[in-house]
């Protein structure tokens, strides 16, 4: 029988860390404004050493976004499961940058090859719903207008309905399109890194992402806002303000989701 010898260094393989291992996510946490505004920061910090690669992979999403327009008929349809596969590769890749401190261009696909299923049935819902959406604001607009037989009638002969009356049927049936486009960028905002790092089937990946967007509702809004002035100013100098602004936004975006649910 061999003797032990305690100078032996183990022959046990030892698992490497998994960069595809599920991000450890709880309920949704409250945040304050000010946390909301350090996501700017928190991102830029994430892109230290790493500008290059996100803004190659930007590029290469917008491109391939833009192409798939060009297929006859379905362009758009192939864009939206396109974009899904596509931004839960980017969410690997910034998971990557704040977990390892690096991470690879090839990250961009991971969603190609991995939780698939559950992000194309995410398209799905997804296409579903702006098609109910859609109809539904197009018919909210019809009934509440009055867009009926007898007003067809009315206009047939020459008389037209109320300016007033229309035009605060017009507002309504605006302010209905806007809370129900609201609702679905609020059902879908979290819903690619819950189920891409959270391992969420994608149901209870829209329910929570609705529930964490509700419960953070004045420190999303104000956050939206700045975003948007930022993407507004960066469009000024032809458009190239964007390659500054697209990486840090997305790298906050990916800060947001952390510190709203990370443990």
């Amino acid at each position: 029988m061999s003797e032990l010898n305690p100078y032996q260094q183990p022959t046990a393989d030892v698992a490497a860390p998994n960069p595809a291992a599920a991000f450890v996510v709880g309920e949704p946490g409250k945040v304050s404004i000010g946390d909301a505004m350090g996501w700017f920061g928190q991102g830029k910090a994430l892109l230290t050493g790493n500008w290059g690669l996100v803004i190659g992979a930007l590029i290469v999403v917008a491109l391939l976004n833009a192409a798939v327009q060009f297929i006859p008929f379905i362009g758009w349809l192939a864009g939206m499961f396109l974009m899904t596969l596509l931004y839960a590769g980017l969410v690997r890749m910034f998971h990557r940058l704040d977990s390892e401190g690096s991470a690879e261009f090839a990250d961009l696909f991971a969603g190609f090859s991995e939780k698939t299923g559950p992000l194309v049935i995410l398209a799905l819902i997804q296409l579903a719903l702006y098609v109910v959406v859609i109809i539904a604001a197009v018919a909210i607009m019809f009934m509440v207008i009055g867009l009926d037989a007898d007003m067809i009638s009315a206009m047939e002969v020459g008389r037209m309905p109320d300016p007033a009356a229309s035009g605060a049927a017009i507002g309504l049936s605006v302010a209905a399109m806007f809370v129900m486009f609201v609702a679905l960028g609020f059902l879908f905002y979290f819903s690619i890194p819950l189920v891409f790092l959270g391992d969420m089937g994608p149901g209870e990946a829209l329910a929570t992402s609705f529930k964490a967007c509700l419960k953070n509702l004045l420190p999303l809004i104000l956050y939206g806002i700045v975003a948007t002035l930022l993407v507004v100013v960066a469009s000024i100098p032809f458009m190239l303000g964007l390659l500054f602004a697209m990486p840090l936004l997305a790298g906050a975006y990916y800060a947001s989701f952390k510190q709203v649910f990370a443990e």
